[in-house]
């Protein structure tokens, strides 16, 4: 019996809803009043002409009254369609619904009874059901009462003008008309209570079901936070590991690359093959250490861009030179083509240049006895100018299925692949992401035993750029003195007797005794003459008094950092002119060169790439030089 009620309720439902219009949908409130006013009009007509029915059979002369009774009771039914497809104005025809309501009680009760009639006893339901029809609005609380008050007055003073009531049926015979009517109007009260109660505890369960979600919410918000604090923790945990990892690698490959340079000078052969493998594992890790790190520092919204004037002729020629000794090792050969106008474009240079080269690599990996071929073209498309970093090989390909996953940290196109070839699955992964940061993308076109076309798209022209060091006259922290004064004094002693103009003075400080001494061997075979000193305090009295052609400078120190020193070393006027480059296991070049340094250069050091740097600064002064002579 219980689920046949349930059936019946829901069907009533579905009638129901059929007649609300979607405009009205959308506000919760007003669908439960709509809601009330369609049950009430599809029901109420079955359950008024009962009476209607009774005043026919037991009237003689039924004509006009009763019909006149039926016809505002029938008109009900019209109601639902009037709102279904006249849903705007459903406050008027609510209105105006409860005042055929009103007419047809006041109707009935003055033709059967007048003040005694039975069916005043529906008055009681105008109020109630303007309520559930427009809830507690103006028309509820002022439109409807005048309305009612109106209508009541007419009652009475149509009384007054005819002198009595109808008496169309004695009040002797209204008894059963009596019963009728008082179980039609507790019949019609009690279902619109029982629909009402309906609505009111689905409303509950709503508010219930909200406030689970509600706390369901301020769970995931405080997991969020959960989440982002561990992620905190864990890119502080990666930055501290790779530094801790990348010092003692550096050192690794530092003094391999050295020991290899005696090697091949000393043609011991043997030496030459271990010494190039301890370099290439060391190289190797330390590209891992440095893939794991710009992961976290791009899922943790931490990594930055340093938007610059890039020239992609100037661009193409570094990126050769790098390339090409990893080409040739699967004996591969390497082919480069350009437009005449890719000209310059505005980009992170060291993040393209690390994407670009990550997908060069893995050609050259995936490559045996091929051709590799690199190619920038230039675009516009739909008014924004685009330029695309093509590299093709003739390598194994790849499949459709497995493309999908070269993007992912950790995946590679097949398990079989890091079994044969190695790597950790994370270059193409930075390489996607440090696109997607720059505004671009990479794709892939590829055909197994075929090849592969790996394409970098870029936007020609960023919309942020670097900002600029305010240089203050005065140095805006406490002077930093040096605790070392009498190692300052020999140094500088030292170098006045070996006074020589052409010789290139370098200072380079590090809290890593290791670095200092790697560094002092690397460099000193290249002809520099080169001070080196494990103090802050030390290098900033060593800049004043030797001002050196370049000071290298380390970040992470302890006592005062490497960003303290470059600030006083730039805010000092005796040093303020001399060239600093940042040496960082870290790449915040942004940084550094908002700071005032000219270059950094990442560990390992680069002995070539600092040659490029000293040819560039000798050639800026020269043109300084001849500038001042000129103006003179």
């Amino acid at each position: 019996m219980g689920i046949k009620f349930v059936s019946l309720q829901m069907y009533l439902d579905s009638i129901v809803n059929w007649f609300v219009p979607d405009s009205i949908l959308k506000d919760a409130d007003k669908t439960k009043n709509v809601r009330m006013f369609l049950i009430s009009h599809l029901m109420g007509p079955l359950l008024g002409h009962p009476i209607t029915i009774f005043l026919l059979l037991q009237d003689p002369n039924p004509w006009p009254h009763v019909y006149i009774l039926g016809a505002s009771l029938t008109l009900f039914w019209v109601f639902p369609f009037a709102v279904k497809y006249l849903g705007r104005y459903y406050e008027l025809l609510a209105f105006i619904s409860i005042q055929n309501l009103t007419f047809a009680i006041l109707w009935g009760a003055y033709n059967y009874g007048g003040v005694s009639s039975p069916f005043l006893i529906w008055v009681i339901t105008v109020p109630l059901l303007a309520f559930f029809y427009v809830g507690s609005s103006w028309i509820a609380r002022f439109a409807v009462p005048a309305s009612l008050i109106l209508s009541m007055a007419l009652f009475y003073f149509t009384y007054l003008n005819d002198s009595s009531f109808p008496v169309n049926i004695p009040l002797t015979s209204m008894v059963e008309a009596g019963l009728i009517s008082a179980l039609c109007a507790c019949g019609y009260v009690f279902m619109m209570a029982i629909y009402y109660t309906n609505i009111v505890d689905s409303q509950s369960e709503l508010l219930k079901e909200q406030d689970r979600h509600d706390l369901t919410l301020q769970e995931l918000i405080a997991a969020k936070d959960d989440a982002v604090a561990a992620n905190g923790a864990k890119s502080d945990f990666l930055a501290k590991m790779s530094h801790e990892l990348r010092t003692p690698l550096n050192a690794v490959i530092g003094y391999s690359e050295i020991l290899l340079e005696d090697a091949e000078l000393e043609s011991r052969g043997e030496d030459i093959a271990d010494l190039q493998k301890i370099s290439a594992a060391g190289k190797h890790l330390l590209a891992m250490v440095n893939d794991v790190l710009d992961i976290s520092k791009i899922e943790a919204g931490k990594m930055e861009l340093y938007i610059e004037e890039v020239d992609l002729a100037g661009f193409l020629n570094d990126v050769e030179f790098t390339a090409r000794p990893m080409i040739i090792q699967n004996s591969n050969k390497l082919y480069v083509e350009k437009d005449d106008n890719v000209g310059v474009i505005e980009s992170d240079a060291t993040k393209l240049r690390q994407a670009v080269l990550n997908l060069l690599s893995n050609a050259a990996k995936f490559t045996q006895n091929g051709r590799i071929e690199l190619k920038i073209s230039r675009e516009v498309t739909d008014g924004k100018e685009w330029v695309s970093f093509s590299v093709t090989d003739t390598g194994v390909g790849i499949s459709d299925e497995h493309s999908k996953l070269l993007f992912s940290n950790f995946s590679q196109a097949h398990p079989s692949i890091s079994a044969k070839f190695g790597g950790t699955g994370l270059g193409l992964s930075v390489s996607q992401k440090l696109c997607q940061l720059m505004g671009g993308e990479i794709t892939i076109e590829s055909q197994v035993d075929v090849g592969s076309c790996f394409t970098i798209r870029l936007p020609a022209y960023a919309a942020s750029g670097i900002g600029s060091l305010v240089i203050q006259d005065e140095v805006p922290v406490a002077e930093i003195e040096s605790h070392d004064a009498p190692e300052v004094e020999a140094i500088i002693a030292d170098i006045e007797k070996e006074a020589n103009q052409d010789i290139t003075t370098i200072i380079v400080i590090d809290d890593d005794k290791a670095v200092l001494e790697l560094i002092d061997r690397q460099l000193s075979k290249q002809g520099y003459k080169i001070i080196t000193t494990d103090s802050a305090q030390t290098g900033i009295q060593l800049t004043r008094s030797v001002q050196p052609d370049l000071v290298l400078l380390d970040i992470q120190m302890p006592e005062t950092g490497g960003w303290e020193v470059l600030r006083v070393l730039k805010a000092d006027k005796a040093t303020r002119e001399c060239p600093v480059a940042i040496l960082s296991v870290v790449d915040e070049r942004r940084k550094a060169l908002e700071m005032g340094a000219v270059e950094l250069i990442s560990k390992p050091f680069n002995v070539d790439k600092l040659d490029r740097l000293i040819e560039q600064l000798n050639k800026s002064r020269d043109e300084k030089d001849h500038l001042k002579k000129m103006s003179a």
